[in-house]
């Protein structure tokens, strides 16, 4: 009778994750699903569930739901989000986990004294984690990182890493090198956005979901700002970069349209990189021909054909731009460009 005892014992102290739930959906507020990995269809999920490795579950509009692992973490979800726990290993001396998100996610994960291989991996990003709390919010492309205790290492498709510390925020997209993480400073629209991100992510927080709704364009828009402030810091790549981020956190056309215009003069002005820029800005002409950022664009391609030497497609865009705009900002410095151009012709 001892033996049988001692060997059922014995089980519990090694993975439990093969002979039960890996955790339990503890809370979960407005709508919110689940799915038994191999199953198609979804189902309502509801507080006190099970879950195992290769289930799924994801949210509606003004879901939340926080899963409480057998290690003590806790992983929230914020609204619209979809998430799936792919590997989890627990015993008393290792911890490993792969957690893979579309969405909002706060992961709360808890001190562990033994080995720890833990990661939190979007389409775009991996962060390894251990004994960290952080948010992470993830849109199409773009990740938006905040660190909020511990340190978290956090990667794109390649090796090269960043550390997030508390009270920082880091983010990459299209599987590039995160950007060196930013201070948040009190009472900024940073500081706002985590403030939201930190509601959307607690099942128990008042959450305007309008106004939550509008974090992607927040940030784009913080984005484009800090683009600028890098640019004239004559950090280049870094605003090429952070441009690129604020245009893939959104489809608004004005801050995709801006995004480019930008990109294109940090290309050609302070890089003299000219193919570079005319692809820039003719994505502008060709997506977005009614937004004002058009005008510049089509100036700008002039002005670079001109400083190329290639004085008659300057022409082309310099006369097309008096057609569209007879009344544009750059018209004087237009019809001056085109006469300079007559003149030179005129002369061969």
């Amino acid at each position: 009778m001892k033996n049988i005892v001692l060997s059922v014992a014995l089980l519990f102290l090694f993975p439990v994750a093969a002979i039960a739930g890996i955790g339990n959906l503890s809370k979960g507020s407005g709508a919110i699903y689940f799915k038994v990995k191999g199953e198609k269809k979804w189902a309502a999920a509801s507080a006190g569930m099970d879950i195992n490795e290769g289930d799924r579950v994801k949210t509606g509009s003004d879901g939340r739901i926080e899963l409480l692992l057998q290690d003590g973490s806790r992983l929230t979800i914020g609204n619209n989000t979809e998430m799936e726990i792919t590997r989890f290993l627990l015993d008393k001396d290792r911890r490993s986990a792969t957690i893979f998100v579309q969405g909002k996610l706060r992961a709360a994960i808890a001190k562990f004294l033994g080995k720890t291989n833990m990661w939190v991996k979007t389409p775009t990003a991996v962060a390894g984690v251990k004994g960290t709390d952080f948010i992470v919010m993830n849109e199409g492309k773009a990740n938006v990182l905040f660190g909020q205790e511990g340190t978290v290492e956090v990667k794109g498709n390649d090796k090269a890493s960043v550390s997030l510390l508390p009270d920082t925020m880091t983010e990459n997209t299209q599987g590039h090198t995160p950007i060196a993480p930013v201070k948040i400073e009190p009472n900024t629209p940073l500081a706002d956005a985590r403030k939201q991100l930190e509601a959307v992510t607690n099942v128990d927080a008042p959450v305007e979901w309008q106004e939550a709704g509008k974090l992607p364009q927040i940030l784009a828009r913080w984005n484009m700002n800090y683009g600028h402030y890098l640019a004239d810091s004559g950090k280049y790549k870094e605003a090429l970069e952070v441009f690129q981020i604020a245009a893939d956190l959104t489809d608004i056309p004005e801050i995709v349209a801006e995004s480019r215009v930008q990109r294109g003069t940090v290309y050609s002005r302070n890089l003299s990189l000219y193919q570079e820029a005319l692809k820039e800005y003719q994505a502008v002409l060709d997506k977005y021909p009614q937004m004002p950022q058009a005008e510049n664009a089509l100036f700008s391609i002039g002005m670079i054909y001109k400083d190329m030497g290639e004085k008659e497609k300057a022409g082309e865009y310099l006369q097309r731009y008096i057609k569209q705009y007879p009344q544009g900002k750059h018209t004087s410095t237009v019809e001056t460009l085109i006469k300079e151009l007559e003149k030179e012709e005129g002369k061969q």
